[in-house]
């Protein structure tokens, strides 16, 4: 679970295919929301969404390729079992509250503090979401994959636990563990979200690690909701990105890269 090889999740032919694969068309109808874009408003709760996961066949055997998505959703339902309490609540006691992440959670009473969010469309934008939209009400499904609101300030103090060996939340082991490179050549082999997903970037517990290059150490991921962070521990740098535009694909947007270019520039 943890390094996304259980065997199902977004696999990038499935988004080109001329008609929907079976398994899209299925977890659609049962409103999983887990292979394309979320669907926050409309997920199941964690125990009907986990059985319909289970009503799915997988896509891979367990261990042989990466998949993105799906695994991070499974682990948020087996924190709310593992601890009783629902998912929100694990993150809000277990991280939020020891960084002083306040403005952090799955929905917020403070809608004016919100923008309205925009995806692309033909000729331009579209609204995705407005303020007093589907983060203004707790979701029925807590999603380990998708959903969490917050604001620069908290995630830079979420990156910087990370970066000092993950007190007081984390054992240091763990975050080694984390942000290193968790796949085999093989599992490589399969692709991931796109050609080239996996040249000199691979994947660790839930973050994407760079293996080569200038950057080789640093760790991070870009939201499609159009968000990016990247922690470089060589560097003891964060660099973030908080946009409401959803991203177009997995390749990002240019403006995030021109500002983690000219973050590494600052540094000489």
């Amino acid at each position: 679970m943890l390094n996304y090889t259980f065997g199902f999740g977004d696999e990038w032919a499935m988004f080109f295919a001329a008609e929907p694969w079976p398994v899209v068309a299925e977890q659609r109808g049962l409103r999983l929301a887990t292979l394309g874009p979320p669907d926050l408003a409309h997920q199941p709760d964690p125990d009907t969404w986990i059985a319909g996961l289970g009503s799915l066949p997988l896509l891979a055997q367990p261990g042989q390729r990466w998949f993105y998505n799906t695994s991070a959703s499974v682990l948020g339902v087996l924190c709310a079992r593992a601890t009783g309490q629902p998912f929100g609540d694990v993150l809000r006691s277990r991280v939020f509250e020891p960084l002083g992440m306040r403005d952090t959670g799955f929905w917020t009473t403070e809608t004016s503090r919100l923008a309205t969010a925009y995806e692309p469309a033909a000729g331009g934008l579209r609204v995705w979401d407005e303020p007093a939209g589907i983060f203004s009400q707790p979701p029925p499904f807590g999603d380990g994959a998708a959903g969490l609101l917050s604001t620069a300030d908290d995630l830079l103090a979420f990156s910087r636990m990370l970066l000092r060996g993950g007190a007081p939340v984390l054992p240091a082991d763990a975050v080694a563990e984390m942000t290193r490179d968790q796949l085999t050549p093989e599992q490589k082999s399969y692709g991931g979200l796109g050609p080239g997903f996996f040249d000199a970037v691979s994947w660790g517990y839930s973050v994407s690690v760079v293996t080569a290059g200038e950057r080789a150490g640093a760790f991070g991921w870009a939201g499609g909701f159009g968000s990016t962070w990247l922690a470089d521990p060589a560097r003891d740098l964060t660099a973030l990105v908080l946009t409401q535009r959803t991203l177009d694909g997995p390749g990002g947007h240019p403006l995030h890269d021109e500002v983690q270019a000219a973050a590494y520039a600052a540094l000489g």
